[in-house]
């Protein structure tokens, strides 16, 4: 098991002391089971990858609010919260202090990154955190089973069922207008089982208070169809967003946009197929002044509209043909479209074969040889091949060891490769700006970013399976990576010359090797209290040719965007009259970013510090019984001392505002979970 900070068990009715040592050893079990790191069931001890289990009473038990607050907690896993409706996260090495672009995000086994700009919207899911069964993340590279953009790290998202006829509410409220409302009834009619769920969530900026507001809107239905040795589910989501956004470019907002899903998946015991309909429409308005030193050379449109599409199927076997020996093959195609009439062209289409294999050999009960690969075909980058090799040997009951080796890439986004805007408009003097930047940005010969990682893994387990330790090694080589390019050349009279300029998302620079490792301790001293911690170490050089060097760093030098050690301690304690309680506290050591000097696109690149801190999270809460449900009150406090920080430093920006990160400051949020 990998190690999770907070977890907090189900309430223990006024019953014998047996019945609490069940219910404890019951829900260990569900963290020791993963699904996602080799796509089927397995002891998480026998994974070929690091994977940490986030369950659903660790969900409901926690000071965190949202998902990035729980990925923050998960060893090796950097995560900078740039404002309330935007967050940056990945594992291991962010690779940029910009993007967050180097993990991906599932749910229920469907990719649902943002395709338009490749990223994961943590902040804008299509479910609450209540809706949410179980989680787990990949550390590491998982090209191997799922494509392009699993680089980083995967996140895997199981949404939840409700039993029978049951309803669920949960009221929260809390500084900064923070406001979270989520109700699901689900019911049961014979071999139908139906779930309807319904939420909102929304706050303000932590910066300035009521200013930057974000809003988000869910609607949820699913049907799930159980015959005699298969399953059957169909589920709609469809919600709305709007908020303040952080591009690699300029700040910017989405004023309005809606995002819908349907999802249709169809298991039996040897047989998976899946089909997916993805729908997104928005704005996008970027505050992004175009200015060369304090000389205006003219104005982004208003709004940036879009619509994205995008059609997926797979189909997954499994087959055994003998005893210990596991075979898993599929194919995945994934088909975009995305139509904005401020680009050129107007309709772009996008394309993605993949066919991946998966072969799993256990020896003597001691030993276990995995292999996976997937070749991956597209439209915009050469074809990819992604292997994993991994062993892990069982040599006493309680321990175990993991080798692996693994290659994962990124395929470059739309607005990587197809962004070419038609609508700026140059001020007199700069009638050529308006060209410029139809012909640049976008940069159709890029290749895929990608990743190549060596690692070792130790758990063991101690103390009648109190104590359970976990250390993790690796080194990984960052290559390809892309980067925002821009060269203003000037005349005699240091006005500049467009025509001979350049703008242009480009594979060089920040290439990086990164060495690192984890050590955890979950300590279960008895039923009720448990302790936690988790330690992370990573140095990064760069690896780059001398013209990169001079926009980011000398070859040899470390990478200073990101911290060098993250630090995790916590402890939780529940009573057996339904009163819980813990504490944890998270440190990291300082880091730089590199920011556009006065946040335009014409300017230099500087660095700016973001130095060490350490913050205390906690929570309180009550939970009884209620006739056949239960009811809870309680509080969640996030950074509790109220000490200022930004995840992300931020400059003054000409006109005076601020630009990057925004003060991330205390946050409590009263809470109320009721069920029948």
């Amino acid at each position: 098991m990998a190690a999770w900070l907070l977890l907090f068990l189900a309430t223990p009715r006024a019953s014998a002391q047996e019945e609490d040592i069940d219910l404890e050893f019951e829900l260990l079990a569900e963290e020791d089971i993963v699904f996602s790191a080799a796509k089927h069931e397995q002891d998480i001890a026998e994974s070929p990858s690091a994977v940490t289990v986030i369950t659903r009473e660790q969900i409901e038990n926690t000071h965190c609010a949202d998902l990035v607050c729980l990925l923050r907690l998960v060893p090796e896993v950097d995560v900078r919260i740039i404002m309330p409706s935007y967050s940056l996260a990945g594992a291991r090495s962010l690779t940029d202090g910009f993007w967050g672009d180097k993990a991906l995000l599932v749910l229920d086994g469907r990719e649902i990154n943002l395709e338009f700009m490749g990223i994961p919207l943590w902040q804008e899911l299509p479910l609450a955190l209540e809706d949410i069964e179980r989680i787990e993340v990949i550390r590491g590279p998982g090209s191997a089973l799922y494509g392009p953009n699993a680089h980083s790290m995967v996140v895997s998202i199981t949404s939840r069922q409700l039993e029978q006829r049951t309803a669920e509410v949960f009221i929260g409220t809390g500084e900064y207008d923070r406001q979270e409302l989520s109700l699901r009834v689900g019911r049961r009619l014979g071999d139908f089982h139906l779930l309807a769920a319904v939420g909102r969530s929304f706050g303000d900026s932590w910066l300035e208070k009521n200013e930057q507001k974000w809003v988000i809107n869910r609607t949820r239905l699913r049907v799930d169809y159980t015959g005699e040795s298969s399953v059957t589910s169909l589920d709609l989501y469809w919600w709305t967003a709007a908020g303040r956004l952080l591009t690699a470019l300029a700040p910017g907002s989405i004023p309005d946009s809606w995002l819908g899903h349907a999802f249709l998946t169809h298991q039996r015991d040897f047989l998976t197929a899946k089909i997916s309909l993805s729908l997104v429409e928005a704005e996008m308005a970027l505050d992004l002044p175009l200015y060369f030193g304090e000389v205006q050379m003219g104005k982004w449109p208003d709004t940036l509209p879009f619509f994205t599409s995008s059609l997926d199927s797979e189909v997954q076997l499994n087959w055994s043909p003998f005893e210990g020996n596991l075979l898993i093959g599929g194919v995945s195609h994934r088909w975009v479209t995305v139509l904005s009439n401020d680009n050129d062209p107007d309709t772009i289409y996008e394309h993605r074969l993949g066919v991946f294999a998966h072969v799993e050999q256990r020896l003597f009960d001691q030993l276990i040889l995995t292999g996976s690969a997937r070749l991956d075909i597209n439209s915009v980058t050469p074809m990819a091949f992604s292997p994993r090799l991994a062993a892990v040997w069982r040599f006493t009951p309680d321990q175990l060891v993991r080798a692996a080796f693994g290659r994962a890439f990124r395929k470059p986004s739309i607005y990587n490769s197809k962004i070419h805007v038609t609508t700026v408009e140059g001020a007199p003097g700069f009638e050529g700006l308006g060209e410029l930047i139809k012909n640049s940005i976008g940069n159709e010969d890029l290749d895929n970013e990608s990743i190549t990682t060596f690692e070792v893994g130790y758990r063991g387990h101690f103390r009648d399976n109190r104590l359970v330790a976990e250390a993790d090694v690796f080194f990984n080589m960052y290559r390809n990576t892309i980067n925002f390019y821009s060269e203003i050349a000037t005349n005699q009279f240091g006005i500049p010359d467009l025509e001979d300029s350049f703008l242009a998302f480009m594979n060089k620079g920040q290439e990086v090797n990164s060495v690192g490792g984890s050590v955890s301790l979950t300590y279960r001293i008895k039923e009720t209290l448990r302790l936690n911690a988790n330690y992370t170490y990573r140095y990064s050089w760069y690896i780059t040719d001398p013209e990169a060097a001079a926009e980011f760093g000398k070859k040899g030098e470390r990478v200073n965007w990101e911290p060098e050690h993250l630090l995790n301690l916590a402890f939780h304690y529940l009573t057996r009259i339904g009163l819980r309680f813990g504490l944890s506290a998270h440190g990291q050591t300082a880091c730089k970013l590199p920011f556009p000097e006065a946040g335009g696109l014409f300017d230099d690149q500087i660095q700016l510090g973001s130095p060490a801190r350490i913050f205390i999270n906690g929570f309180l809460s009550w939970r009884l019984p209620a006739g056949s449900g239960e009811i809870e009150a309680g509080v969640r406090a996030y950074n509790f001392m109220h000490i200022g920080f930004r995840d992300t430093p931020a400059i003054t920006r000409w006109d005076g505002e601020l630009f990057g990160g925004e003060v991330l400051g205390r946050m409590i949020l009263l809470f109320v979970r009721g069920s029948i």
